[in-house]
């Protein structure tokens, strides 16, 4: 290597690693939350596993008992085991363990992509922007410090390409081993990758034609690169066979042309701007035009570039076919765009860089005026959609599991629940999420409306059941209440319960399961709307009307009143800081079916801290006669003293209810 290549990687070394202390030092220590933390627990699990099954590299395990004794087929866990060997090493099994790796295994990757860069370019200043669009990309930015196997594929692929495209002008044998060595790595720690393996084969298939002769050598590190791949891809099949799998494995091709364009448009307006910024956008694009405008002044591809572009032409069809086939998972899923358009676009804009020349001075400094203004740019609008995916919302069921789940190890511990016990949680909204925290194996069902809990109980060989409180009755006994003749308390910290097999199969009421009575209540007020108390925070009382069913006075919505009277308290005047457990008790007239609900909401002024609703119809019918209404909420922490909460019922479509004997009782979850 010589002096130009040293001083070149240690000034972007010191670029990249100052730029990953700038957007990552609130994010490295994180437990996989926030956006897709399913699939990235389920990464962390399986390094946690291999520790767990004395590094049992052939048989990858997670916490979920769902397959064979947890033992998963998942594509060549390299990265997994060489973190769980760190973590032995090191002592902790912290995420950041995980994060670091990734991150650094990431810039290993941009320095051999700043090599290639800068062997094509022969720019240091071009080769440098090509890292850093690659850096600035907000998705790259997000997954490059945590879990998921794209980034290290990405890293082995720009590998590969640096040493490929260096076999290409040198014809050293060495530097296509290590090149097909590592798209070989790649393909098998993510399978998608295998379509760049397939593009250089194709390439140097296509001179082969060209130069009617085989190259033996090379034929023979195809078939040992494509061996490696094909061996595991069976091996993966056998694990699949005998021990099943927790991860993806089929197609989800659209069923026709509608649905592919539903699913572009997703693409386009959910992460057209998390897969590039607005500034990345425009420079490919200026890039894109002044190349055009070169090979139109020239009418003529330089000989040694024919090979890039031919190259890049056959990684997009490869990638194209590979959208068509997989095309559902982009809907949701932002990183399959890193696993397959990112790399085509990458070497497009590499590419087309390479065409544009600046050997005069003033193309120079305009060059580098270009570059900083894009870093400076891009990187504030990249920190934006950064600072959107860590951002938390009350409708986020994963992340309520996991900030549920936090200390649940040491809670179950306290309990004497032991650490090889069988655990089942009912709606976990993750296959390892509540498992990883409460170190014990177990099983989990996703959501209740989706899974079908009672089967789960029934054929889940469990020791306990640990069910968020927040979940209880909204989503386990609303839709299967036959959990609650199966269960019984054993102990509840205010976020989870734990329960046991119950030795009788009879219906227990909620305030058992929750282990709550009036006499452990901080908080009871009640009106009838006859008579109220001078201080019961239900605030001003209108449109009330007599009622003949009621004998008496009785609140109303109707085609004119939307919300309901309102109950506010704000959280200095309950002298406790939660979580609570919220009853609401009321006598319910409701003549017809409406989307009517009770509404229990923590704001702070303007800012809505936690929102939560039971809709009428989900547990009353429409009936002529009173029914007594009875509903309950767990209330997180407040955060502030100024915080309120409010407690009322709305009418979205201005239907009517007549409701009265509104009580509300606040109750302080046990820790």
């Amino acid at each position: 290597m010589n002096s130009s290549n040293k001083k070149g990687i240690l000034f972007l070394s010191f670029i990249l690693l100052a730029l990953s202390v700038f957007f990552y030092h609130n994010t490295i220590t994180l437990f996989p939350a926030y956006m897709h933390s399913w699939t990235q627990s389920d990464r962390y699990a399986i390094a946690l596993g291999f520790l767990n099954n004395g590094f049992d590299f052939f048989h990858p395990q997670t916490f979920n008992q769902m397959t064979v004794d947890g033992i998963t087929r998942v594509d060549f866990p390299m990265n997994d085991y060489i973190v769980a060997i760190i973590m032995k090493l090191s002592g902790t099994t912290a995420p950041g363990v995980f994060r670091i790796y990734t991150l650094l295994l990431s810039i290993v990757g941009l320095i051999h992509l700043y090599l290639l860069a800068k062997k094509i370019t022969s720019s240091e200043i071009k080769s440098v922007l090509v890292v850093l669009f690659v850096f600035l990309s907000p998705v790259y930015m997000y997954y490059q410090d945590g879990f998921i196997p794209t980034i290290p594929a990405l890293s082995f692929s720009f590998i590969a390409y640096y040493y490929y495209f260096s076999y290409r002008a040198s014809t050293n044998k060495k530097q296509f081993c290590i090149a097909i060595l590592f798209f070989a790595l790649a393909a098998l720690v993510r399978m998608p990758f295998v379509i760049f393996l397939l593009a250089v084969l194709s390439q140097q298939f296509f001179l082969f034609i060209k130069q009617k002769r085989i190259n033996k050598f090379e034929v023979t590190i195809f078939t040992l690169g494509f061996g490696i791949i094909i061996v595991y891809f069976f091996y993966n099949l056998h694990l699949y066979r005998i021990y099943g799998t927790i991860f993806l494995d089929h197609l989800t091709t659209p069923k026709n042309f509608s649905e592919l364009k539903e699913i572009l448009g997703e693409m386009y307006h959910h992460w057209g701007l998390h897969y590039f910024t607005i500034w990345h956008y425009l420079l490919i694009s200026i890039s894109a035009v002044l190349a055009l405008i070169v090979f139109l002044k020239r009418r003529v591809i330089a000989e040694t570039n024919k090979q890039y572009w031919f190259h890049l032409f056959i990684a997009f069809c490869g990638t194209t076919v590979y959208f068509l086939a997989m095309a559902k998972q982009y809907y949701d899923h932002d990183y399959y765009f890193l696993d397959s358009f990112f790399i085509p676009i990458i070497l497009f804009f590499l590419f087309s860089m390479n065409v544009i020349r600046v050997e005069k001075y003033i193309y120079k400094v305009s060059l580098i005026i270009v570059s900083i203004s894009f870093v400076v740019l891009s990187g504030i609008s990249a920190q934006k959609i950064q600072d959107e995916r860590y951002q938390t919302f009350s409708w986020d069921r994963v992340e309520t599991t996991r900030q549920n789940f936090i200390g649940s190890e040491a809670f179950l511990d306290i309990n004497g629940i032991p650490k090889d016990a069988k655990i089942l949680v009912i709606d976990a909204y993750s296959y390892n999420v509540p498992l990883i925290l409460m170190n014990r194996k177990g099983y989990t069902v996703h959501q209740t409306v989706r899974d079908d809990a009672a089967f789960s109980l029934f054929w889940a060989k469990w020791d306990y059941v640990v069910i968020q409180d927040v979940f209880l009755i909204s989503d386990v006994l609303r839709y299967y209440p036959i959990v609650s003749y199966m269960i019984e308390p054993i102990a509840g910290n205010g976020k989870i319960s734990i329960y046991r097999k119950s030795k009788e199969f009879r219906k227990k009421s909620i305030s058992y399961l929750l282990n709550i009575n009036k006499k452990k209540s901080i908080y009871i007020t009640r009106i009838d709307f006859d008579n109220r108390l001078e201080k019961d925070h239900f605030g001003e009382i209108w449109n009330l009307k007599d009622a003949p069913e009621f004998g008496t006075k009785v609140a109303v919505l109707d085609s004119v009143t939307e919300y309901g009277i309102t109950f506010r308290i704000e959280a200095k005047e309950l002298k406790e800081n939660g979580p609570f457990t919220l009853s609401v008790s009321s006598d319910l007239l409701l003549k017809a079916d409406s989307e009517i609900q009770l509404v229990a909401v923590v704001a702070n002024g303007e800012e809505t801290k936690n929102f939560q609703s039971h809709k009428l119809r989900d547990y009353y019918k429409p009936s002529s006669a009173i029914q007594d209404g009875q509903f309950y909420f767990i209330i997180p922490e407040f955060t502030d003293e100024k915080d309120v909460l409010a407690v009322y019922f709305w009418s979205p479509t201005k239907k009517t209810l007549l409701y009265d004997n509104f009580e509300i009782v606040i109750y302080k979850n046990q820790e």
